[in-house]
């Protein structure tokens, strides 16, 4: 699976190539507020791809837009369980032009679609800071549902079972 589409987007691997300032800029502004552990250089950037690349659980994807290939973010998606068959994913949507658009919702449900054939993916969980809201709500949307697993964090963990997707 080292591309997929959706109706807007190409989602493909990510590569030490993608480690730009337009994406270096995403995890220094407004936009990356909830994700801890940043890059602070290109070639920290870099460093990072390669090692999601090098990971074997670990599926990680470039969101592009299908009309003009501009790279407006990322998801990652990593294979768990006993079965190995649930995913933990996290998703960052660095472009604002395309905030509010559906763009999550789209991914996720693109790589699910895939992850349940072509993996036996049942289940996705992800964790989600509560002052997120707007991703809290757009995680609902799609079919997350909150888990309550005891956490005394800011955080809050959702899953969402896809036999029934």
């Amino acid at each position: 699976m080292n591309k997929l589409n959706s109706d807007r987007f190409l989602l493909r691997c990510m590569n030490s190539s993608d480690a730009t300032e337009r994406y270096l800029g995403w995890l220094s502004s407004q936009v990356s507020q909830y994700i801890l552990n940043k890059p602070k250089t290109i070639d920290d950037l870099a460093d990072y791809i390669d090692q999601q690349i090098q990971d074997e659980s670990v599926y990680f994807y470039g969101i592009f837009t299908r009309e003009d290939h501009q790279h407006i973010g990322n998801v990652k998606f990593i294979i768990k369980g006993k079965m190995q068959d649930s995913v933990e994913m996290g998703i960052l949507i660095g472009e604002p032009a395309w905030h509010g658009k559906g763009v999550a919702r789209e991914v996720i449900e693109c790589f699910a679609r895939h992850a349940q054939k072509q993996l036996g993916i049942v289940k996705m969980t992800l964790g989600v800071d509560l002052a997120n809201v707007a991703a809290v709500n757009a995680y609902e949307k799609i079919g997350f549902e909150k888990l309550d697993d005891g956490r005394t964090d800011n955080g809050l963990t959702m899953v969402w079972n896809l036999n029934g997707h």
